[in-house]
């Protein structure tokens, strides 16, 4: 009896825990809509990205249990919205990167929604800013030489030091093994200024407009997932996502499968997790 009880509840609390994921996502896809009006009205090109690029494909909108939303801009076009977004998103948004907030704590671009409500928060940079509701992640893409290679790989390695020794430096991450403590340490000897710096000289370390391949460095997931031909991103695609249509790159079925896998096969249901605790 006391089982079962328990499996009640645990069913429970996930059916609450998935409306909840639901109300969140209707938030993200307004949000998603500004910016691809804002993008339209300045000609700026920009693509769904990973798991967003997934929902679109596998499911035609948000991948059920996800609870962001994430672009993807080529860095020149990424410089262009960083530049003209504070203004064109409008008093609703927080365009947070270091260049536009003080206490910044993250290596790439947050359109984050202004809200006085309550409901989703996220605690961990609550100490970092006040604004730390529903959000839209953009990730800069940049050019690299080959497919792999053993600079790239040391390029994808210094980004995640560089980027773990900034979430430890201010203090939006756990120091819960050895490696985020010795991170922790270290990050008593640099700035955050200078972090960025290094961050933003070893994004565009091979930017070279000739270059026939594409990097997303910013992204969590290692290097050799994230380098692509030029081709895979191309011209924009529309395709369905929830009740518009937005833009993907134009191979995605190389994308996807190079970052998941068996991209078309959802997950077991003990790994359908949400991601970024609102």
């Amino acid at each position: 009896m006391s089982e079962q009880k328990n499996c009640d509840n645990a069913a429970q609390s996930n059916d609450e825990a998935m409306k909840l994921v639901k109300e969140l996502q209707q938030v993200t896809l307004a949000m998603l809509k500004d910016i691809d009006r804002v993008c339209a009205e300045n000609n700026i090109p920009y693509y769904l990205g990973e798991g967003t690029m997934l929902g679109a494909v596998r499911h035609k909108g948000f991948i059920p249990w996800d609870d962001d939303i994430d672009l993807l801009m080529m860095r020149d076009d990424y410089e262009r919205f960083l530049k003209i977004a504070p203004e064109a998103m409008g008093e609703r948004y927080e365009i947070q990167h270091y260049t536009t907030m003080e206490n910044c704590w993250t290596p790439l671009l947050k359109v984050r929604l202004i809200t006085d409500s309550p409901k989703f928060r996220q605690s961990h940079i609550a100490h970092v800013t006040k604004n730390n509701g529903p959000m839209i992640d953009i990730f800069p893409l940049d050019n690299v030489p080959k497919l792999s290679s053993f600079r790239q790989t040391m390029q994808g390695t210094m980004m995640r030091i560089l980027r773990g020794t900034l979430s430890q430096k201010m203090r939006t991450a756990d120091d819960d093994n050895l490696q985020k403590k010795i991170l922790r340490f270290a990050s008593h000897f640099v700035s955050r200024d200078f972090l960025f710096k290094c961050i933003n000289k070893n994004y565009v370390k091979y930017n070279n407009p000739n270059n026939k391949y594409i990097v997303c460095l910013a992204s969590y997931y290692k290097v050799q997932k994230e380098t692509f031909p030029k081709e895979a991103f191309g011209e924009p695609v529309r395709v369905p996502f929830e009740d518009g249509m937005f833009p993907v790159p134009q191979d995605t079925d190389l994308i996807l499968t190079t970052i998941y896998g068996d991209y078309m096969t959802p997950p077991p249901p003990e790994k359908r997790v949400i991601k970024h605790h609102f």
